[in-house]
């Protein structure tokens, strides 16, 4: 009889320290994955090696940031510290790749004030371009304004070249959000003349754009876009979760398409889901070399 209530005794112990120790790990998981890798900002830095490159931007550095959710776990401090590595990477251009204020929450004047002071001390020496996303729609007008006071070039269905050094430029063209239904391919090739031999380096907030430029007469050397946030939360040997409307397949950091390669930013924020898990906010590098 003692026996037995001994070894219920026992099992009551080793029941109650299980549960404590669920509770702790799962406290000091959710507090990971909410208030420590959502600060974690790192820089994802790539070599694009390309005989088809203007020699003169041999060397050239683009920064792109994006889906910075700003007020969605985004606050004042996050967005100075991100700046603050963009800045260090010293860049040549600097793309922003959409989304940039939280759709579920309203700014004040002064917060907003803030936002745009900040993005006007990101640097480059040469340009700094922006599309927008599908978060920038709540008030496209007011965010398009912002950006331009930061001197941001908006490729809002346009395209722009770019000279450096020599009489031959780089062709960069930006379409804006696909989930807006606004975006015009042909309209952001009208302003270039003769654009075929041009080096082509594609913008876009969304990665589908891939899919609409298999079929386009216009095929990019490069795309860059955003939007997935890699997915959110990361488990190994299965898929991404929380996945952003618009991402389709494109869960990864790289993808090729005959001549076209494309690149997809993780982002810097978070969304709806205030969490990140395997996967930290990242800058992304692109060093450029002519052989």
């Amino acid at each position: 009889m003692e026996e037995k209530k001994q070894t219920e005794k026992r099992k009551h112990s080793f029941v109650k320290k299980t549960i404590l120790f669920l509770i702790l790990f799962l406290g000091c998981f959710f507090s990971y994955i909410h208030f420590v890798e959502p600060n974690i900002i790192t820089v994802k830095e790539y070599a694009i090696v390309d005989n088809k490159l203007p020699y003169s931007f041999h060397g050239l550095k683009i920064v792109e940031f994006s889906d910075v959710y700003y007020g969605c776990n985004m606050d004042e401090k996050k967005l100075e510290k991100i700046i603050t590595k963009i800045n260090e990477l010293k860049p040549d251009v600097v793309f922003y790749a959409g989304d940039l204020i939280c759709n579920s929450v309203v700014i004040n004047e002064e917060s907003e004030n803030k936002v745009k002071e900040l993005l006007g001390t990101i640097q480059a020496k040469l340009k700094k371009y922006a599309v927008l996303g599908d978060q920038d729609y709540t008030d496209k007008i007011r965010y398009m304004e912002l950006l331009e006071s930061a001197e941001f070039t908006i490729l809002n269905n346009k395209s722009d070249l770019l000279y450096y050094g020599s009489a031959e430029p780089i062709l960069f063209i930006g379409t804006t959000s696909l989930l807006e239904k606004e975006v015009n391919l042909e309209e952001a090739i009208t302003n270039t003349e003769d654009i075929s031999s041009y080096y082509k380096i594609w913008l876009s907030h969304e990665p589908l754009i891939m899919d609409r430029l298999e079929n386009f007469s216009v095929k990019p050397n490069l795309i860059f876009s955003g939007h997935t946030l890699g997915g959110l939360f990361r488990l190994p040997f299965f898929s991404t979760m929380f996945q952003e409307e618009g991402t389709g397949n494109y869960t990864k950091d790289f993808y090729q398409k005959g001549i076209m390669k494309m690149y997809i930013s993780n982002g810097v924020g978070t969304s709806k889901y205030p969490v990140r898990f395997l996967n930290p906010p990242s800058i992304s590098l692109y060093r450029f070399y002519q052989y």
